[in-house]
């Protein structure tokens, strides 16, 4: 069956430039109210395709993967993360992606658990019954306590604060570049990128630091003076800084560079802490919007009489539920681009310029009744296994697919559902008003989230 390609018919030249620099959501609205299976808007290598079918999605992201590149947005945050799995393109992309991949093993992924599950305790023991919670920030502080710790081990404590700054600087600075053509402003002294520039300089003094501090404990430099982490079995740490310094490449047995340590440390900190929190402050908002689901995960997390391992896991489906739905209704990563390498057909039938922008937002597709039941209701029975017969792979991607789906998805999976459980074993978040607007830029924000915390029990 031909796919429904349909044209935006724009209100005057630059139109939709305009509308997504006013607002990228709404911009987004605009195209997808269109209609069809595709949509484009523009022509030819300057044109822009929106894909709305999981089948071009799909295609995009698997069969036709070889014909595209990250588009041209991914420069602009490059700022930050540099040449990361991000960033980077075929063949690096390709060897990293195969030096970064044993960090997220299932036994790793074990040991990081116990950090989830501490982290999120810790962040529980701060709040007092009856009182404001800013769960937007909450999340944000505990999600970068958790990346912080798997990854740099207890190096990152001292310079939280000043990398949370930086973060939070970094992603302002791209919040003002999601347009079309704004990367063409990269070379231009624009405020949005001066202030990228300063948050780089920042994240590297202190990830650069602790490259060099983990090099010299390697070559023995440091002697008696070295941490007492580096001091473990073997005299190296097991966090995921030390794995990046540590691998080889299978193939040619070569290491990373420090610049390709700092790259991946930094791309790893970013992406793992923003859209987590994100995810995690949307779920208590929508918990607290639906008392049924927020009962059935209460009677579900109270049911393991202690806070949860990653061993847990399997006995706690109703808030994996919950953490899925969230995301299908407010996906941090809501949307994502491509840019067309060559002019190529998209699933043997679109044709594709080269240069053209190809957008799928998942938090369109994730809404679109056509492939979800009361697509705007939530319902976390949804996610669970007898009910997922007969729904489209590609219908429900927060983490993407294919060869650059998320690395980190399992990591994800298992923060989001240990923290939800730690938390409301000790809490139930309540909302004293509306619930915030989402803030849409290279993540789907809840700003300005205050909720108020009841407490259920002390454990």
């Amino acid at each position: 069956m031909p796919a429904d390609v349909r044209r935006f018919r724009p209100r005057f030249p630059l139109d939709l430039v305009i509308a997504f620099a006013r607002d990228l959501m709404g911009g987004s609205r605009r195209m997808d109210a269109v209609g069809g299976d595709a949509v484009w808007a523009g022509r030819g290598a300057t044109g822009v395709l929106w894909l709305r079918h999981p089948d071009l999605v799909r295609a995009l992201l698997i069969e036709n993967n070889a014909d595209v590149t990250k588009a041209r947005g991914m420069r602009i945050l490059s700022l930050l993360v540099g040449d990361g799995l991000l960033a980077s393109e075929v063949p690096k992309h390709t060897r990293q992606r195969r030096l970064v991949l044993p960090a997220f093993h299932h036994a790793r992924l074990r040991a990081y658990g116990e950090v989830m599950t501490r982290r999120s305790a810790e962040t529980a023991g701060l709040w007092r019954d009856g009182e404001a919670v800013d769960v937007s920030e909450a999340m944000n502080r505990l999600a970068l306590a958790i990346a912080g710790e798997t990854l740099f081990g207890s190096g990152l404590e001292a310079d939280a604060a000043q990398i949370s700054d930086a973060l939070e600087e970094s992603m302002a600075a791209f919040d003002k570049a999601q347009f079309p053509l704004a990367d063409k402003l990269l070379a231009l002294p624009l405020p949005n990128v001066l202030r990228g520039k300063r948050a780089r300089a920042t994240v590297d003094e202190v990830v650069y630091r602790l490259i060099r501090q983990r090099r010299a404990e390697a070559s023995g430099a440091m002697g008696d003076g070295a941490p007492p982490e580096a001091n473990t079995p073997g005299g190296t740490r097991q966090d995921l800084l030390q794995m990046l310094l540590d691998a080889q490449d299978e193939e040619t047995g070569a290491g990373m560079t420090d610049e390709e340590v700092r790259d991946e440390a930094v791309t790893l900190l970013m992406a793992g802490h923003e859209t987590t929190a994100n995810a995690l402050a949307w779920t208590w908002t929508l918990l607290a919007l639906h008392p049924e689901a927020e009962a059935a995960l209460h009677a579900e997390v109270d049911a393991l009489n202690a806070d949860p391992t990653f061993d847990d896991l399997r006995a706690l489906p109703v808030t994996r539920n919950v953490f899925a739905e969230s995301m299908r209704l407010m996906p941090p990563a809501w949307i994502f681009s491509r840019e067309a390498a060559h002019d190529f057909r998209l699933a043997g039938e679109v044709p594709v310029p080269k240069g053209t922008m190809i957008l799928v937002a998942p938090y369109f597709l994730h809404r679109d009744a056509r492939f979800w039941d009361e697509p705007l209701a939530f319902r976390p029975e949804r996610f669970a296994p007898e009910a997922k017969s007969g729904r489209h792979k590609f219908a429900y991607l927060p983490f993407s697919f294919g060869k650059r789906g998320c690395i980190g998805e399992p990591f994800a999976w298992a923060e989001g559902v240990l923290a939800l459980a730690t938390i409301a074993r000790r809490w139930r978040l309540a909302l004293p008003g509306p619930p915030p607007a989402p803030h849409a830029s290279v993540t789907l924000r809840a700003a300005d989230l205050e909720m108020i915390a009841h407490a259920r029990s002390r454990v």
